[in-house]
């Protein structure tokens, strides 16, 4: 209940803010400009950061355990570089991520294009587009520990779906969107 009150002071706020500003639709903004929204926005965050985590471990807004301040985060850079392997873990992270994102993009710009360009091709793999356009990621957590274990793979499995469901659509249309010759 908290977190729909929330959301609807910050809906509230933004069309204040919309309304207040004068906005044109779509219209441009300089580099500056952008660049200073941006900052602001970091910024903004940076202090909603703060605010959520000063004070002593049983005064805070929220617990340390489930957020740490930005200075315990900086503090503890040190020992998770030297003593806990962070460059060992995010080197794998990346492989991981870009074997997975490789994998599905190997068989999803292809398809896509094919799906786009050949209506039989598009009508029948249409259930696999449908499936995965609808379907929360997460249900193919346990799915893909089905499909290929517990271990690394599984891993690289579970980014390829995540990808795929995702790139298959966006190849799809912007091929769609191509005019004909």
């Amino acid at each position: 209940m908290t977190f729909l009150l929330y959301a609807l002071v910050f809906v509230a706020a933004l069309t204040l803010l919309v309304r207040l500003a004068k906005f044109r639709v779509r219209s441009e903004l300089s580099y500056a400009r952008t660049f200073g929204l941006t900052a602001l926005m970091v910024g903004l965050l940076m202090l909603v950061w703060w605010f959520l985590t000063r004070g002593g471990p049983e005064t805070r807004l929220v617990h340390p355990i489930i957020l740490p301040g930005p200075m315990e985060v900086l503090r503890s850079f040190p020992s998770l570089h030297f003593q806990q392997g962070l460059e060992r873990c995010i080197f794998a992270s990346w492989l991981r991520v870009t074997a997975g994102f490789l994998l599905a993009a190997v068989i999803a710009i292809p398809l896509g294009v094919y799906m786009a360009t050949f209506r039989p091709i598009a009508a029948f793999f249409r259930p696999l587009s449908l499936a995965g356009a609808y379907v929360p990621i997460v249900v193919f957590i346990p799915l893909s520990m089905t499909w290929f274990g517990t271990e690394e793979t599984q891993k690289i499995g579970f980014l390829f779906i995540a990808c795929f469901v995702a790139l298959l659509p966006l190849v799809i249309k912007d091929i769609a969107d191509v005019p004909s010759a």
